[in-house]
């Protein structure tokens, strides 16, 4: 039995979101009926992953066939064929052809696009992006992704390349990429980068690092981004100057960005931007210093507005679009 219904699913590194919407409602509300998240089955194999994801979306559909499926994941993927080209946070997730697989598992129409470029859509459509051409949100987490939108639309770009901006270049003689350049944004200003570089510090000078080892019981690797981020907030010198390396590699690769595209709105999102103003004000500070041929302060920079589902709103919101058109 079919129905008007939009399937949304968002699957991450640990959990997968998947979430319901009426298609004439959510057009005009941007609401899902019903949202559940679970985490990724133990084994994370595809083959064993994708069942598990069809049974918990048919339960949620009541075995109804959607009207159209948007499915949000990361990792480089090909937006048109419908295919995971590597999801390196799962095992053996590579040259999966998701899309006509989950097209075939509901006998619907299907689309895959890149997390944040779906963060992006979301933002623009629903959140505090809305309106702003050009449009450019970056999703800081563990990794750092990105999404353009240029006259209303995404893009995509050769080989769905395009808002690929983690791996812009920021460092030349920098650390090696999981994608094979050195000195990425990514590499230098992620979650994951700033609770490194924390730890770097503190073992180079461990006499001033006493703020960050107590909030981790003395445990080095287990200083995390917010541990940094607390520490800074505290005045810690170790943890303010790691956050402050960070937040200007943001702004060189902002710069670069600027340049080229000159956004009227930049939005910063995912779990190290959750930092709000404490990223914003010495991110905007540092991009005086490396954008003048722009009057880079006409730039709005803004903390994203719809928190961790935004891709998830995203995958709908895409869908939705392609089936009103």
């Amino acid at each position: 039995m079919s129905s008007e219904k939009l399937l949304a699913i968002d699957i991450g590194g640990t959990k997968i979101a998947l979430g319901i919407a009426d298609h004439a409602s959510f057009s005009s509300s941007g609401e899902f009926q019903r949202v559940e998240k679970f985490p990724v089955p133990e084994l994370r194999r595809p083959e064993l992953v994708i069942p598990v994801i069809v049974d918990r979306s048919l339960q949620l559909l009541a075995r109804e066939h959607p009207v159209a499926v948007g499915i949000s994941i990361g990792g480089p993927l090909d937006h048109e064929r419908g295919v995971v080209l590597n999801f390196p946070h799962l095992p053996g997730w590579k040259d999966i052809p998701l899309a006509s697989i989950l097209a075939e598992a509901f006998d619907s129409p299907t689309t895959l696009d890149n997390d944040a470029n779906l963060g992006a859509l979301a933002e623009y459509h629903w959140g505090i992006g809305k309106g702003a051409n050009p449009f450019l949100n970056l999703t800081i987490s563990t990794g750092i992704g990105g999404g353009v939108i240029l006259d209303g639309k995404l893009v995509h770009g050769v080989a769905s390349g395009g808002g690929e901006v983690g791996h812009i270049t920021v460092q030349t003689d920098g650390p090696l990429c999981d994608c094979g350049n050195r000195g990425c944004l990514e590499q230098m200003a992620s979650g994951t980068h700033i609770a490194e570089r924390a730890r770097e510090l503190v073992r180079e000078r461990p006499g001033e690092g006493r703020r960050l080892l107590e909030m981790v019981d003395g445990t080095i690797e287990k200083i995390r981004a917010e541990e940094v981020l607390e520490g800074y907030r505290m005045g810690d010198a170790l943890a303010t100057k790691a956050w402050l390396e960070a937040a200007e590699y943001l702004a060189i690769g902002l710069g670069s960005i600027i340049h080229v595209l000159s956004p009227e709105r930049i939005v910063l999102g995912g779990g190290v931007a959750m930092a709000g103003d404490d990223l914003i004000t010495p991110v905007r500070e540092r991009l005086r210093d490396h954008v003048f041929y722009i009057p880079v302060d006409c730039i709005d920079l803004q903390p994203a507005s719809l928190g961790h589902d935004s891709a998830l709103l995203g995958a709908a919101t895409m869908v939705a679009l392609e089936v009103e058109s």
